[in-house]
């Protein structure tokens, strides 16, 4: 029977009038210029939903086609009732959880056999099978159960960010990775929930509509059309890559909520050569790969790189926002979007397993994307890289100091247990924020030379009282101090007058 319609049914969380309130679908749409943020704990969570939100949208309004569309929505102030509305209803019978038929983003006649799955393995930070426990002690002999608007959310989540591995259903032995498994999605935020999608509303075409259809648009799949990876289709088409079949589940209902599902392969893509537009690429036009997080190293760090044309592409969401940014001047004191990078860690030698989840947040003031603007922010991540490298030699050169030329290995092990890069780091990830907000600014490249000074004099120190007291404790860290003493003198050096070879002091806009 049919239960659970996601259109007017509570299950996404939002703050609103200064409280987090659970609403259906429609009414996120519908009042999103009252409504500040999706509000979830979850990273992934959040990814998700905007991109289902984001599907329906394009799909409702058909565009915007133009810049000039965006611009129009924005200073109406919200979206517009009717085409919501209408396109809703048209499609109402595909979003409701259970359903005889098309259950929403489910395989209706899905076996259970060779047994049901827990459901908490739709969610990464969730225990079940060999899945690493993030943030959670449930065990598949007795899953916690969930909500039907918890099911609905983790369901999003997982046809999203599903990694690759073992399944061994319908005759498929593993399935293939989700859309966003080990990719960094690039989410610009507003004031309200409506300028953050309007952000992300990429300019999508006549062109783009007419080969495009998000899954409720398409005929139910069902279990036949699965079996033995049959079922294969064309990696494009915006709305259908941000709704893309993953993994095929059926949710079974205990009449309060959901414990066990069946679950089984998706649709296989086929390579084609879209670019997501939350997504951003390396590898250039010829071999193009989305930009990914890495373990123990924030996505700052490689700013500089992302920011090369010739090598790399920024998201399409960001470019629009600051786009869109920069042609409210004169409507609005519109200064800063905040950008938020969301994504799983994976191991890279097991990509089936989750290492970390994360969700960076970073102030991008208007004009960050200009020339001018990208050149002191280049300058700035290669100077903390310069350094960081410079102190990865010294821990390395004091390990070996401490225990000897012949042994390698275990100097490598010390220099790595030491405070140096890690504090180091610790502190300009906290400092980084601050440094994009005052990117405008004719300080900031001296504030950003104090921020590596700091940190670096702090994972000094600590160093030095971590090593040990014994004599060859003390004489290795002298020798080490004196090489730390130079690598300040010329950090100094060039903060005190503004330039040198490294960061140089950037003329401001007026002067350019």
């Amino acid at each position: 029977m049919k239960k659970f319609s996601l259109l007017y049914e509570p299950w996404i969380h939002v703050l609103r009038n200064g409280r987090i309130e659970e609403i259906g679908l429609e009414e996120v749409l519908l009042d999103a210029h009252n409504i500040v943020r999706i509000d979830t704990p979850s990273p992934l969570e959040e990814a998700a939903l905007h991109r289902l939100l984001l599907a329906v949208l394009h799909r409702a309004l058909e565009g915007p086609k133009r810049l000039e569309d965006a611009l129009e929505l924005w200073r109406k102030g919200r979206f517009p009732d009717d085409p919501i509305r209408a396109y809703l209803s048209r499609y109402r019978e595909r979003f409701f959880l259970f359903h005889p038929e098309a259950p929403f983003f489910q395989v209706a006649d899905l076996p259970e056999k060779p047994a049901p799955m827990p459901w908490t393995k739709l969610v990464p930070e969730l225990a079940s099978g060999n899945n690493s426990t993030l943030s959670d002690y449930n065990t598949d002999k007795d899953p916690s159960r969930a909500s039907y608007a918890q099911a609905a959310r983790a369901l999003l989540v997982h046809q999203a960010f599903a990694v690759s591995g073992t399944i061994n259903r319908l005759e498929v032995t593993s399935g293939t990775a989700g859309p966003l498994a080990s990719a960094a999605v690039f989410l610009p935020t507003g004031d309200t929930l409506f300028q953050t999608l309007l952000f992300n509303l990429v300019p999508y075409s006549t062109q783009d509509f007419a080969s495009d259809a998000p899954i409720w648009e398409q005929e139910p799949l069902m279990t036949h059309n699965l079996t033995g990876g049959r079922k294969e289709m064309l990696f494009s088409g915006r709305t259908r890559v941000y709704t893309w079949l993953s993994r095929a589940v059926r949710f079974l209902d205990t009449g309060d909520g959901v414990q066990y599902m069946a679950y089984g392969p998706g649709v296989k893509p086929e390579a084609t050569q879209f670019r997501d537009p939350m997504l951003a690429y390396t590898g250039g036009i010829k071999a193009p790969a989305p930009w990914r997080l890495l373990a123990e190293r924030s996505f700052w760090r490689d700013l500089d790189s992302m920011l090369h044309p010739k090598t790399h592409s920024m998201p399409a969401t960001l470019e629009h926002a600051n786009e869109l940014l920069s042609y409210l001047a004169d409507d609005k004191e519109e200064d800063y979007l905040a950008l938020r990078v969301i994504g799983q860690v994976l191991d890279q030698r097991k990509r089936g397993k989750v290492l970390d989840i994360r969700r960076d947040v970073y102030p991008i003031p208007r004009g960050a994307l200009t020339a001018l603007m990208q050149l002191k922010l280049n300058e700035a991540v290669r100077k903390a890289n310069d350094l960081g490298s410079k102190l990865s030699d010294l821990a390395q050169s004091l390990a070996r100091d401490v225990l000897g030329p012949n042994r390698r290995d275990a100097a490598s092990s010390l220099a790595r247990s030491l405070p140096l890069e890690r504090l180091y780091w610790f502190s300009l990830d906290a400092s980084f924020p601050e440094f994009l907000q005052k990117l405008g600014e004719n300080g900031a490249t001296e504030f950003w030379l104090e921020c590596i000074c700091s940190a670096a004099r702090h994972a000094w120190a600590s160093t030095r009282i971590s090593l040990g007291t014994q004599a060859r404790h003390l004489a290795s860290i002298e020798r080490a101090e004196r090489r730390f003493q130079d690598l300040m003198r010329k950090i100094c050096k060039e903060r005190k007058h503004g330039q040198g070879n490294g960061l140089r002091q950037a003329p401001s806009e007026t002067q350019v």
